[in-house]
């Protein structure tokens, strides 16, 4: 994350449910790192990163979203707690479900569409 502004360009360059589908990725990746006991200082960063697609999602930002935005700032802020891994690995999976969802993508694989 060390260039924001390119991140931020990157990221809004793509259409909307694009947009919403790597966040959507993002936030299942931050799971699988925390089950999968990757480094702390990436799993931070990777928090950080999600928080600021989450912001960047423009008209796309919906009280829902926003309330995950704040979640995942929540969280890295506290960063590591071991007792609480397995909370925000099923969290952040919980959100990345419901961020598909939003984005309409995941609706393809609801209709058995390859």
């Amino acid at each position: 994350m060390k260039d924001l502004q390119r991140m931020r360009e990157r990221f809004i360059r793509d259409a909307s449910p694009v947009r919403m589908g790597n966040l959507a990725s993002d936030l299942l990746r931050l799971s699988k790192w925390i089950q999968t006991g990757h480094n702390d200082k990436a799993i931070v960063d990777l928090m950080r990163k999600i928080a600021w697609l989450m912001e960047w999602s423009g008209n796309l930002t919906t009280v829902e979203l926003a309330d995950m935005q704040r979640e995942i700032c929540r969280w890295r802020r506290i960063w590591p707690v071991e007792k609480a891994r397995a909370i925000l690995m099923f969290r952040a999976r919980l959100m990345s479900e419901r961020v598909l969802e939003l984005s309409g993508l995941n609706y393809c694989n609801r209709a058995g569409v390859a």
